[in-house]
């Protein structure tokens, strides 16, 4: 894109534009490479002609993106007009070209331009800053809706344990008068269920304080899908969709409750995609290609809306949901997360939607998904 045709030089005079542009330092970026970090000295104002770059604010091991600009766009005026320096990271979101005005000469013509522009160029950044602060509230809230999970998953998980481990005995006192099949595979899943229970409670108190702790086994594809099968059967029959389950045998590590807890998340949200919908099918694949574990959940549902299409991983997003508190898929994000792994979709309207799950398919080829 020419210089030119940036929004922020609109209203200057020619002799100030091509002042401005004269003087620009232009600069290459190669995707996730930075144009400056937080607390860097503002050196001028930055147009973007070409690619995108996302605005990073970063606290202690997370990060939020704050806003993106594209070609045609600019930002870092603020640090500029109040002499401090960058209060955020700017990060090529793809391959860039950025043009930066150094702000002596920003100055210098302004001081020759009309009054009025110097006005509009302050409309601008309290345009920015009225946003920004926005942003602020929202995470504020945020931050606080999950400080009241942690504390309802802290109380759950302290009147759970005398309950849940009275049901173990009941079980395991059942299993030892009574060996016939249909009795300990019935004892079988209440234990499982119960395990359930309490991973469920322990999944939430670390999500809402920021963690993640996998306890990683040995076990493989067939054997996952069929314990998931186990603990669903009866869900299944109940949804009235039809469902399919597919396993290329192959040995994989991975925490297998944590992991069991995401399928379920994606495959409720499919069923209640397809709520009414005559001919609804869910398919559910796993397999290992190449030292990746894959695991895909596919449905012939409505779609993923555009109102939450963008913003599907972030907590407290819900969409179309009774009673949905908006915390499954940002669990299930952090679980893909806590195994070096990635989560991506593609859906269509009408046509449904398709999850990717991709893992390492253990411990020691982590890095192969990263790449």
């Amino acid at each position: 894109m020419d210089a030119h045709a940036n929004r922020f030089l609109e209203g200057f005079s020619e002799a100030g534009r091509n002042r401005l542009i004269g003087d620009m330092i232009h600069q290459d970026l190669s995707p996730g490479a930075y144009l400056f970090r937080e607390g860097d000295a503002a050196y001028g104002v930055c147009l973007v002609l070409k690619g995108a770059v996302e605005i990073v604010k970063v606290a202690g091991t997370s990060e939020k993106v704050l806003g993106c600009f594209e070609a045609g766009e600019y930002f870092g005026e603020v640090a500029v007009l109040d002499g401090y320096g960058r209060s955020t990271d700017a990060r090529a979101k793809s391959s860039a070209v950025i043009a930066t005005i150094p702000s002596d000469i920003l100055f210098e013509v302004l001081d020759k331009e009309p009054v009025a522009l110097t006005l509009g160029l302050f409309q601008n950044v309290l345009n920015h800053l009225r946003r920004t602060n926005d942003l602020f509230v929202q995470e504020v809230v945020r931050k606080e809706k999950l400080s009241l999970v942690g504390e309802m998953a802290s109380s759950l998980m302290h009147d759970l344990r005398n309950p849940i481990a009275g049901i173990h005995l009941a079980s395991d006192l059942i299993t030892m008068n009574h060996d016939d099949a249909e009795t300990v595979h019935c004892c079988t899943n209440i234990r499982l269920q119960c395990d359930r229970v309490v991973a469920m409670a322990g999944e939430l108190l670390e999500f809402s304080r920021g963690e993640s702790k996998l306890d990683l086994v040995q076990t493989d594809t067939s054997a996952f899908l069929k314990q998931y099968l186990t603990l669903n059967e009866e869900y299944f029959r109940t949804t009235g969709i039809q469902f399919s389950l597919e396993a290329d045998p192959a040995p994989i590590e991975v925490d297998s409750m944590r992991l069991l807890r995401l399928v379920q998340n994606l495959v409720s949200n499919a069923v209640d995609a397809l709520s009414g919908r005559v001919g609804g099918h869910i398919d559910v694949r796993a397999q290992v290609v190449d030292s990746i574990f894959y695991l895909r959940v596919q449905d012939n549902g409505p779609g993923i809306p555009d109102a939450v299409k963008d913003r599907i991983f972030e907590p407290f997003v819900t969409h179309g949901k009774k009673g949905g508190t908006g915390l499954g898929m940002a669990i299930a994000h952090s679980v893909v997360k806590a195994h070096r792994g990635t989560i991506s979709f593609v859906t269509a309207a009408g046509e449904g939607t398709e999850f990717t799950v991709k893992l390492p398919q253990n411990s020691e080829c982590a890095a192969v998904v990263q790449a």
